[in-house]
């Protein structure tokens, strides 16, 4: 497992209080309800404040935050 992976998913779990049991990279985090729109904006502050980027309006879509595997790939993008 990546380190950026870790740090998302040790996030979920001790920020959002969700069961990593029922977490998979693919799974889908929003669409299915598992996390609100409040705790959008705080992952977002994570993701800012721990990789060192700004997320600009226009990055905040499914296909960037949906899921684990989805973040991963933004975060790597966005890091370049």
């Amino acid at each position: 497992m990546s380190d950026i992976r870790n740090r998302i998913l040790t996030f979920l779990d001790d920020e959002l209080g969700m069961d990593l049991d029922e977490v998979q990279p693919d799974t889908l985090l929003f669409s299915s309800g598992m996390i609100d729109s409040f705790s959008l904006v705080t992952l977002m502050t994570f993701l800012e404040e721990n990789f060192g980027f700004r997320i600009s309006p226009d990055d905040v879509t499914l296909d960037n935050l949906d899921s684990v595997e989805r973040i991963e790939g933004f975060i790597g993008k966005s890091t370049e």
